[in-house]
């Protein structure tokens, strides 16, 4: 196959670039009270979680699988389906596994959620976890953060690239809220590792 001129296929990559960062500029991740407040049957909540989290994954990877959920509640890391229907809470849980699961072990996440079920409530570790990892996302992409709230705590206002977030008063922050935000970045540089290397192969496979 005929090669491509270098400069259209960077220029194919930096407008790539370009999208991916205007999407992560306007990320939402759904919070708590947002997930569907009528329970789901297997289907839809593999759809919906679909939807939010694959924009921001390798297109070819499996997400989530209905044999994954039954052996996350096997293991229980999540709790049993009422009816073969999912709430809130397993939707929550299931978003944090989904990212997670790609940066920790499966028993290491189990004993995440046991730190957060004698700390915080999974509202509030939830809701916590999905603003530390958008904004991790933004300052890693975009070289700022959209918001400087984090739960009670405050984003530093320093502009450019950052590898982590920068928390005021960090030396404050309880050994849980350490482990969740250590838990976003590592979540965050490591879709900007794939999404890295995804634009260095851009064009490549078209040109050979």
């Amino acid at each position: 196959m005929k090669e491509m001129p270098n400069t259209d296929i960077e220029t194919q990559r930096s407008e790539a670039c370009a999208a991916f960062v205007r999407f992560v500029r306007t990320l939402h991740l759904p919070r708590y009270d947002e997930l569907p407040d009528i329970e789901l049957y297997m289907d839809q909540m593999l759809t919906y979680i679909d939807d939010r989290l694959r924009p921001l994954l390798p297109a070819d990877e499996k997400l989530l699988t209905s044999s994954m959920v039954n052996n996350y509640v096997k293991q229980k890391l999540i709790p049993t389906p009422s009816h073969k229907r999912y709430g809130r809470e397993h939707v929550a849980l299931l978003i944090f596994i989904c990212l997670m699961k790609r940066t920790a072990s499966m028993a290491d996440i189990q004993r995440l959620f046991a730190i957060q079920e004698t700390t915080y409530s999974t509202r509030r570790a939830y809701d916590f976890f999905c603003t530390a990892a958008e904004e991790s996302l933004r300052a890693l992409f975009c070289g700022e953060t959209a918001t400087h709230d984090l739960g009670e705590w405050t984003i530093g206002n320093r502009p450019g690239f950052a590898f982590s977030l920068q928390i005021e008063h960090a030396d404050d922050l309880s050994p849980e809220r350490r482990i969740v935000l250590s838990a976003a970045t590592a979540i965050a540089n490591k879709i900007y590792l794939e999404k890295c290397l995804e634009l260095e192969r851009f064009g490549n496979d078209e040109a050979h």
